[in-house]
């Protein structure tokens, strides 16, 4: 059996960096590598024309970069808070395989003491001093194997072809699966093992070793004691998820090309699709040049359709899963994932240089296809994250199994992301009489290792609908189960998949909400599938079990309310400052997204009014700036012809209502609008319908 087979590593500094993903390699170019977990396997030669100064203060910028230096001195100070004399005796089942001689033995036990004591520091003082005062300590040892001038670079290659390997592996692994990788007694020997069956090349290392006959037993012996010396496991944890983290920012994102955390000159190559179109746009740079006011704005169209042609073409990413203990991982091919990213760059930058037009924020879709584990988790590393901040990227979606998930970047959203997905059968005891349309789905979500419940900027949820159980896809909504209950938040059914914005995460289902009150008849004729439909949604809620009220008059605060929760406009980060809404008060959530939306203003700039009954000229402005759609109305007067009473119109509130009127948002009665007459709950629930199949 190869020693590669048998031993994982020689030293106790490399033994604690398989163990905690932080230890101090033997050499130099070990520390670099450790130091900023540098990721994919390479050879030791990958970076030819970058010193080791010049590496090691450039994985150092990464750890800083990802906010993980802190997590790794502490452990590193926790290894060096070792007694000497517990040192000693965690190196001896190493060190009497190579001598008896008890001289030689302590110089081989100092030679690895200095090891493990190495502070980081950008000076490389104390890595030096080894050099100087170690550099040939095992090379007698070397002699009698038979290898001649074994170095401190030829120990540090060994120590480089593991560690690239190991960090190789790790990578592939989820924030979740390296947690449970922590935990698990036995999973750091069955990594080592598999790590050390995996690297390739002969080291000399390695051959002096195996004429000792260090075995894997003497390695697993020296781990378990250096667990054993620290008191707080805590830190191995931390600092190991931070090194993951920083491996993520290092990662390679392009053939032969070095790192884009500092190692490399970019290497992410701009889609053929791309090249293709930026040849295009600076030929027509030319053309524009001569063209007139009218060809101008023809060209420039073209060229905004073929630009967003050009994108459309790149931004889907077909990815695959792996499966460990009935879980699913994104394995996702990153380099495409970046490339996509740069093309966007790219061609959104050649649009703009050669017509002045610049698209809406685009986005990259993930597809994780079909996938038949009831538990997914998808992973995207921080430097995704990073270079769809950089490009403007509105979202980055995920797919899987039709179930969609739209995450805004920048943020919250400025780290390494893991989206955990468990799918379940709904449970008849939660449901109660509602139907449900479709699988509970359990969404957890965590930003750089830590759990984010709440958005500032909503995460759009797109639930694939059963298409075996017949609904009533007019009532079917979004409920959340909270504490085996169901809350119903909305949503808006679209093409066999209900859409809908979400502050937070949890557990959610598709149900067809059927709600009947018994006090609606005077309006069932022109109102009652309005309120079916808006009550299916709580956008309105009965004024009690079985009551509507359609006659009551609505306040403005009622009326923000049911507009922002019908149409998807909560925002948490909307603020408000009228001196009439308290934090306390329950509307003060709806009033503050609707004024940031531009849908409701203020009576003055200190006071909202909020008991103050709406209008329907109100009302109808308000659903109008809802769904962006005022400007549109060419001519307002035309528009209002149909009210015999369009008079009465005030002249801030004719253009909200001519675009309500011409779209179909409201009706008048008998020809009159009655603009200024109190809204009521009936005609509200009318109005929001109506709102609702425009926008879908």
């Amino acid at each position: 059996m190869t020693l590669r087979r048998k031993l994982a590593v020689s030293t106790i500094a490399a033994s604690v960096a398989l163990t905690a993903f932080a230890g101090i390699p033997l050499s130099n170019k070990g520390l670099a590598e450790k130091l900023g977990v540098s990721g994919v396997v390479y050879a030791a030669s990958a970076f030819p024309n970058k010193s080791v100064e010049t590496r090691i203060q450039e994985y150092y910028k990464a750890l800083k970069a990802v906010g993980g230096l802190d997590e790794v001195i502490v452990l590193r100070n926790a290894l060096n808070d070792i007694p000497d004399a517990k040192k000693i005796e965690i190196t001896a089942p190493i060190v009497n395989k190579i001598t008896t001689d008890q001289a030689k033995k302590d110089e081989l036990k100092n030679f690895f003491l200095a090891a493990i004591n190495l502070s980081y520091s950008p000076s490389l003082e104390e890595l030096n001093d080894l050099r100087l005062t170690y550099g040939s300590t095992l090379q007698p040892y070397a002699t009698a194997a038979g290898v001649v001038d074994l170095t401190v670079d030829d120990i540090a290659n060994y120590f480089i072809a593991i560690q690239d390997t190991f960090l190789a592996k790790i990578n592939k692994m989820t924030l979740t699966e390296l947690q449970a990788l922590l935990t698990n007694p036995n999973g750091v020997d069955k990594l080592m093992e598999d790590v050390l069956a995996s690297v390739t090349g002969t080291y000399k290392l390695e051959t002096v070793l195996l004429h000792y006959k260090v075995s894997t037993e003497d390695v697993v012996s020296v781990l378990n004691s250096v667990n054993d010396a620290v008191a707080d496991k805590g830190v191995f944890k931390k600092a190991a998820l931070a090194l993951h983290a920083a491996y993520q920012y290092l990662k390679p994102v392009g053939p032969n090309t070095g790192f884009n955390g500092g190692f490399g000159g970019g290497g992410v190559q701009v889609p053929q699709d791309v090249v293709n179109l930026q040849k295009q746009l600076s030929e027509l740079k030319a053309k524009l040049e001569k063209a007139t006011a009218e060809e101008k704005a023809a060209l420039i169209a073209e060229a905004i359709k073929n630009t967003q042609d050009a994108i459309n073409k790149i931004n889907k990413i077909d990815a695959k899963v792996k499966v460990l203990n009935g879980v699913a991982t994104l394995d996702l091919d990153q380099d495409k994932a970046l490339s996509a990213i740069a093309g966007i760059e790219a061609a959104l930058k050649a649009l703009l240089d050669a017509t002045g037009a610049v698209l809406p924020a685009q986005s990259i879709t993930i597809d994780l296809g079909a996938v038949k584990e009831a538990e997914v988790v998808i992973g995207l590393s921080e430097k995704l994250i990073t270079e769809a901040i950089k490009v403007k990227l509105g979202t980055i979606n995920v797919k899987v199994n039709g179930l969609g998930v739209d995450l805004p970047v920048g943020g919250d959203i400025t780290k390494a992301v893991e989206l955990n997905v468990k799918t379940s059968a709904a449970d008849k005891a939660v449901l109660g009489t509602v139907a449900a349309a479709s699988s509970v789905y359990d969404f957890k979500l965590l930003v750089g290792g830590v759990a984010l419940t709440s958005f500032s900027k909503p995460v759009v949820l797109h639930l694939p609908v059963n298409k075996d159980v017949k609904v009533d896809t007019e009532l079917l909504t979004l409920a959340k189960i909270v504490e085996g209950k169901l809350e119903v938040v909305g949503g808006h059914y679209r093409n066999g998949e209900l859409v809908e914005n979400r502050e937070g995460f949890s557990s959610y289902v598709v149900v067809e909400n059927k709600v009947s009150f018994g006090d609606i008849a005077s309006v069932q004729k022109w109102a009652g599938r309005s309120i079916e439909v808006v009550a299916a949604k709580g956008a309105i809620n009965g004024k009690s079990a079985g009551v509507f009220a359609p006659s009551h008059n609505v306040t403005r605060a009622e009326f923000a309310k049911m507009l922002v929760g019908a149409l998807d406009l909560n925002n948490n980060s909307a603020k408000e400052e009228f001196a009439d809404v308290n934090a306390s008060d329950w509307f003060a959530p709806y009033v503050a997204a609707a004024v940031q939306a531009g849908i409701i203003n203020g009576r003055s700039a200190t006071k909202f009014d909020p008991e103050a009954t709406i209008t329907r000229a109100e009302m109808a402005t308000m659903i109008s700036r809802a769904v962006k759609g005022s400007a549109a109305v060419k001519d307002v007067d035309a528009a209002l012809k149909v009210f015999a009473d369009a008079k009465d119109i005030s002249a801030s509130l004719k253009e909200g209502v001519a675009f309500a009127a011409e779209n179909k948002l409201v009706q008048g009665d008998k020809g009159k609008f009655t603009p200024n007459g109190k809204a009521t709950r009936a005609q509200a629930a009318v109005m929001i319908h109506n709102a609702i199949k425009f926008v879908n």
